[in-house]
């Protein structure tokens, strides 16, 4: 991941991003064409998408 991510220092606007990403990530559709590799793209999808929210949150602790 080597992209920079900017945080737009509103915590509420966040949570809801992060939301609204790892709420369509976890929408289950073709379920028979699932794979353990499907899995573990997901897994990866939220977890980075949890990093960018963690980063955030220190990003807003940080600028007082």
């Amino acid at each position: 991941m080597n992209e920079k991510i900017y945080s737009s220092l509103d915590l509420s606007k966040s949570l809801s991003d992060f939301k609204e990403k790892v709420t369509k990530l976890l929408e289950i559709k073709n379920l028979s064409e699932w794979s353990a590799q499907t899995f573990k793209t997901l897994e990866e999808e939220i977890r980075n998408t949890a990093l960018t929210l963690a980063g955030e949150c220190v990003a807003v602790e940080s600028n007082p």
